[in-house]
């Protein structure tokens, strides 16, 4: 891991079996030919996120330079595979993460950056992109919430954004002109919009 003022790492949560989709997400292509997950951990590494993490089924490979750790469980909720990442991240220098859901593989570069910025230039805990009304991912969590990621009973990661909204100012929102934060890619249709 590089030393930077700001690390940053990014856990890819790909495990599900992708049930409604007909396989795996992970493993699923693109109409460019490439793997959702290849096209995911190609945008976080051009963002410098180090290191770059992806929660899969076993015997799926990940890119170069992508950490692998293995969620043998596809029927588990996302959090199950969220806090594997960052059990994965507990030793490492970064001072958040993004977490990013293998179904959205759409997120140009620039929206990751504006996210990462938008949390290095706020005292946010928790920063959004959000495309018109909505918000989407990869979202940044700050290191002081995964103790709440790792514990929350129920709810996931929306549960944490929802209790740390109560408290002004620790939940941000960046405006970017990204459709694809909002492109989650469930059934073969939704490829085509």
């Amino acid at each position: 891991m590089a030393l930077r003022a700001f690390p940053v790492g990014a856990v890819i949560v790909g495990a599900g079996a992708g049930t409604r989709f007909g396989e795996p997400k992970a493993t699923a292509l693109l109409p460019d030919g490439r793997r959702f997950l290849d096209a995911v951990c190609a945008q976080a590494l051009a963002a410098g996120c180090d290191p770059v993490i992806a929660v899969l089924p076993p015997g799926v490979p990940a890119p170069d330079g992508v950490q692998v750790v293995v969620n043998p469980r596809a029927d588990s909720e996302q959090i199950a595979s969220v806090r594997l990442g960052l059990a994965r991240l507990s030793n490492t220098p970064c001072v958040g993460v993004l977490l990013w859901p293998v179904d959205h593989p759409f997120v140009t570069l620039l929206s990751v950056l504006a996210v990462i910025d938008g949390a290095r230039l706020s005292a946010a805990a928790i920063v959004l992109p959000q495309f018109g009304e909505r918000r989407g991912h990869p979202a940044y969590f700050a290191r002081d919430t995964w103790r709440e990621l790792l514990t929350v009973p129920d709810g996931g990661a929306r549960a944490v954004i929802a209790q740390r909204a109560t408290t002004a100012g620790a939940v941000m929102q960046i405006p970017v002109e990204d459709r694809g934060v909002l492109r989650d890619i469930d059934t073969r249709q939704d490829l085509a919009g």
